[in-house]
């Protein structure tokens, strides 16, 4: 479920995020391609499940360890946990397996018990994207970061050096990285213009907005999408 606006000026509390989810499974803020900035998502596991809407058993994700991904799971025996997370899918399941996932460039994140459950706090600096699953659609936006990952996925592969500078990457220069790439291949096709204008209009909006209020962050995306190869760089 998609939560409306709220100030990432300072973590959220756990205790705040259980009173955030009520009875709900999870939540998530802003989806591209309604807000771009700062996201947060909120997820709640339960020692006994509501059986009235989506109950998850355990939260999926990637983390950094080394300089190398590593897949982390949090469970309701994970009581404690303070650490950042990296970029790729977040998939939230439930106790038959079925899922709802989202694309995030990496962030922080935070798990406690709360009275009869275990909330999980994941909060960026950089928007997360619903990918699909059991209660929600895509965001159009995702369609491209999900593109944008097999690029990178390559570059890890092939380019020395290449996954452990990502890792060290900030999100907001993950971000960057995205929006020069997709920018890149939106301006020269009207056909991609012309089926996703909201998406082209976003992109060019986040391009002016990184560039002018992270200019730090900007510099270090241009420099990941030179170290990939990537066209936009060049």
């Amino acid at each position: 479920m998609t939560r409306g606006p709220a100030s990432l000026s300072a973590p959220i509390d756990p205790a705040v995020a259980a009173e955030l989810l009520g009875e709900w499974g999870f939540l998530a803020h802003p989806d591209l391609p309604d807000l771009a900035g700062d996201a947060y998502l909120l997820v709640a596991l339960r020692e006994v499940p509501t059986l009235r809407h989506f109950d998850p058993e355990r939260l999926e994700m990637w983390v950094s360890r080394g300089s190398r991904g590593a897949r982390l799971e949090i469970t309701r025996s994970t009581h404690r946990l303070d650490s950042e997370f990296s970029w790729g899918t977040i998939a939230i399941v439930d106790r038959l397996g079925i899922s709802n996932e989202y694309v995030s460039f990496g962030g922080h994140l935070t798990v406690s018990a709360i009275d009869d459950m275990t909330v999980a706090v994941l909060v960026s600096s950089a928007p997360i994207l619903r990918r699909g699953g059991h209660s929600q659609g895509w965001d159009e936006a995702a369609v491209d970061l999900a593109a944008f990952f097999g690029r990178v996925m390559i570059a890890v592969d092939y380019v020395p050096g290449f996954e452990a500078r990502i890792a060290e990457a900030r999100p907001l220069a993950r971000y960057t990285t995205f929006i020069i790439d997709s920018v890149a291949r939106y301006r020269p096709s009207a056909a991609l213009r012309g089926a996703h204008p909201m998406v082209w209009t976003l992109l060019l909006g986040e391009e002016e907005r990184l560039r002018r209020d992270h200019p730090t962050d900007w510099a270090a995306g241009v420099a990941l999408a030179a170290a990939a190869g990537f066209e936009a760089a060049r």
